[in-house]
Formats: C-alpha cells, sequence, structure tokens
C-alpha cells in the first residue's frame, strides 16, 4: 500500500465520463505525483460516501485539488491506478538488464 510522502505513477487513465465532468483537473498518465492523503474511498462520480461498504483506498495527492462531497469529504483517486515509481523504476531497470 502507498504512503503519505510517497511518490507514485498513474499507470491508468481511463476515466468515466462522469468522473471527467466533475474534476477540474484529472493525472496524467505516466506522470509522477506525491501522495498527500490517504482515506476510505469516495465514489467520485456520485460525491457521496458509502459507510456500509469497503471502498477501495483513495488518494490525494499534491497539487491537485478534487471536488469535494455533502459531507465535505475531497474525493480522490483510485488506488489501482496508480505504482509506486519505484516499484516502476525497478520493473525498467530489470528490463533493461534483460534486453542489453
Amino acid at each position: 500500500m502507498f504512503k503519505i510522502g510517497q511518490k507514485v505513477v498513474l499507470v491508468d487513465d481511463h476515466w468515466p465520463e462522469s468522473v471527467r465532468q466533475i474534476y477540474l483537473h484529472l493525472p496524467v498518465l505516466d506522470t509522477v505525483y506525491v501522495v498527500r492523503a490517504i482515506r476510505v474511498g469516495v465514489k467520485a462520480d456520485e460525491l457521496i460516501m458509502d459507510m456500509r461498504r469497503v471502498l477501495e483506498p483513495s488518494l490525494l495527492l499534491t497539487g491537485v485539488v478534487n471536488p469535494v462531497n455533502k459531507l465535505g469529504v475531497e474525493a480522490g483517486f483510485a488506488a489501482h491506478r496508480f505504482r509506486a515509481l519505484e516499484e516502476i523504476k525497478s520493473r525498467t531497470s530489470q528490463h533493461e538488464e534483460i534486453t542489453v
């Protein structure tokens, strides 16, 4: 799992149209971000929190301001859309060693 201050890279930018309409700025594929907070997921396209089910952790990123739901909770981005920068660097260096 991710931690606050960790550098992450967006690896999945297939956003539902409802999310595209709500967010002013969406993370960009293959771009490095810093995690500023981690919280229970908030369904951004409904802008509600559902405490009856376990939602995937949601990342809030430095420099990215997100919409706020009716409870005042900022919607983040699903953690599964990101990979740790260290993980990507490690995979890249392993791949380079194999192809050399």
